[in-house]
């Protein structure tokens, strides 16, 4: 009978998460785990159930922390805070990064990983545009429109700077570089909005 309450799931958690965030979901297995709580194989088993619930659990405080990143003030305007923060994740939690992004790693289908990190950031950032003099004047449909823009290039720029694309840039250059092109989707909406007056 394997022994009981060696350590606590959290401590079991924290250690897998070790292991994805240093070495890479692809390392973990119960091996490494039991490498890394100096312990044998027989007692992780009974914790982890299955591969895929653990996989499930490690995301969701993958997500946490990259919401973390989203929500921490960086500049003046929270939406840049949040496309900053997407690609600071992507470039100092490199493999946390590809755990939840990339192509073929995981064993999961993403668990909805995406569409939850895009519900929290649309529900609350849109929000938060509201009140942005930046976004004045623009209605619900607008507001969705540039947060969409703006998160295919921010996923695109956080993918190629993962992949040490752009590896000489400074956080400064991200910033900058995020609010040109911010600004550039915000006009490009308003000239399109007005447009669409004038041909009423």
């Amino acid at each position: 009978m394997p022994a009981k309450n060696l350590f606590k799931r959290d401590t079991l958690l924290e250690a897998a998460f070790k292991i994805v965030r240093t070495k890479g979901w692809e390392r973990l297995s119960a091996r490494s785990l039991a490498k890394e709580l100096n312990c044998s194989t027989m007692p992780i088993y009974s914790y982890i159930k299955s591969m895929k619930r653990l996989e499930k659990e490690l995301g969701k405080k993958a997500i946490n922390l990259l919401l973390t990143y989203q929500t921490t003030k960086r500049t003046e305007q929270a939406f840049f805070d949040m496309g900053l923060g997407y690609v600071l994740f992507a470039k100092e939690k490199k493999n946390l990064f590809r755990f939840l992004f990339g192509r073929g790693t995981g064993r999961g289908k993403y668990w909805n990983r995406r569409s939850i990190l895009k519900e929290f950031a649309f529900k609350t950032l849109i929000e938060k545009m509201r009140g942005d003099p930046l976004f004045e004047g623009f209605d619900g449909e607008s507001l969705n429109n540039i947060l969409t823009k703006m998160w295919i290039f921010v996923h695109g720029l956080a993918v190629l700077i993962n992949n040490n694309a752009f590896a000489s840039a400074s956080d400064d250059d991200l910033q900058a570089l995020l609010k040109e092109t911010g600004r550039f989707i915000v006009k490009g909406e308003k000239s399109k909005n007005e447009m669409d007056k004038k041909s009423l």
